[in-house]
């Protein structure tokens, strides 16, 4: 007769950790809906089907003064920062409390299409790391990510506690390091998409002394034209003046980065030797009022334009467009900024990379 083989450590039955994981995302509420009844003749009132019956508020409007959680996970958009909240709970039951959970520890990196990120908790400290977590109480961490990338993140939480048995006399036996791993995955995608189009104007002829008093400098211009078009599930607002990147007419922008926006107005930021200049709404009155600003519904398309004119005595960057020029026929203009709300004033921005104008025939 064979010989049983023996139990491995992969073949013995796994004890249930002491501590669970549990991974909520924050998002702000929105305004909830109510299904109004048909104005009538008959003895049921208006208000019957309201959410919220008031005397102040019109009984045939769709959106109500309350405001409602999410009821999934919902849509992630890049350029905006993704936020969740961590909570390592103690599981152990109130009838078998011989045991003790120390050291409790939680660590998270997100997974881009590009790269690994190890992310910072808020609060950096928490008492239940050193003094102990206790039966029903739990540790609960927040942790934001600028989303840069289009593609699948993963979010990768690990959980390390050290869980010592309380003998029947009281006293503690010398504990073990315990640890788990989740993942959770997500897919970041576009909010706003871009199409542009550069085209050569004629330049600019000026004054030159050094060259005499014929000479002439050929200053380089250029009009930069571009389409916004909102690609997402909600209704966004753009904020201040708009430009666009380079692409090849009809194609879409190569490569968009984006990056944190507090404090940005969405604009483009010339390259040396070039200067700007808007030809958008906010051309005739920069002090426009945020109700005035361009809203954007699904599959909306926004037009901008922009002048980028070569800076008449700018010496900065002027050899490396002249070196530009002659070995491509193309010239870098600068990088585009843009900057939206959401509709309950989630924060949105992005910046392209560096803009080039069409290649010279």
């Amino acid at each position: 007769m064979a010989r049983p083989r023996a139990l491995s450590g992969a073949d013995a039955p796994k004890e249930p950790h002491a501590v669970s994981l549990k991974v909520l995302r924050l998002a702000r509420p929105s305004l909830s809906y109510q299904h109004p009844l048909p104005t009538s003749k008959t003895k049921i009132s208006t208000k019957a089907s309201l959410s919220y019956p008031s005397s102040d508020s019109d009984d045939q409007f769709i959106l109500t003064p309350l405001l409602t959680l999410p009821p999934s996970f919902g849509s992630v958009y890049v350029g905006e920062t993704f936020g969740c909240t961590l909570s390592a709970n103690n599981e152990i039951n109130d009838d078998n409390n011989d045991r003790l959970l120390t050291s409790v520890r939680i660590v998270a990196e997100m997974q881009t299409p590009s790269s690994v990120a190890a992310l910072e908790l808020e609060p950096p400290s928490d008492s239940a790391s050193t003094d102990g977590l206790k039966i029903g109480e739990s540790l609960q961490k927040i942790v934001r990510f600028d989303l840069k990338e289009e593609g699948n993140h993963i979010l990768a939480v690990s959980v390390s506690y050290t869980e010592t048995k309380i003998g029947s006399d009281s006293q503690a036996a010398s504990g073990r390091v315990r640890t788990f791993r989740k993942l959770y995955q997500f897919v970041a995608q576009p909010c706003l998409s871009v199409r542009t189009k550069a085209s050569e104007l004629p330049p600019l002829e000026v004054d030159n002394k050094s060259l005499g008093p014929y000479g002439k400098t050929r200053l380089l211009r250029f009009a930069l034209e571009a389409q916004l078009e909102n690609v997402g599930e909600g209704a966004v607002v753009v904020k201040r003046s708009a430009a666009v990147p380079e692409t090849p007419p009809g194609s879409e922008c190569s490569k968009i980065w984006l990056t944190s926006g507090d404090g940005q107005q969405t604009k483009l930021n010339p390259k040396p030797p070039f200067q700007s200049k808007s030809l958008n709404w906010d051309m005739m009155n920069p002090d426009m009022s945020t109700r005035a600003l361009p809203t954007l519904n699904p599959r909306d398309v926004l037009q901008v334009a922009f002048l980028v004119e070569q800076e008449e005595g700018q010496n900065e960057g002027l050899e490396a467009l002249q070196k530009d020029l002659r070995r491509d026929g193309r010239a870098t203009l600068g990088q585009l900024s843009i900057e939206w709300r959401g509709a309950m004033g989630d924060k949105g921005f992005l910046t392209t990379g560096n803009l080039m104008s069409r290649k010279r025939t």
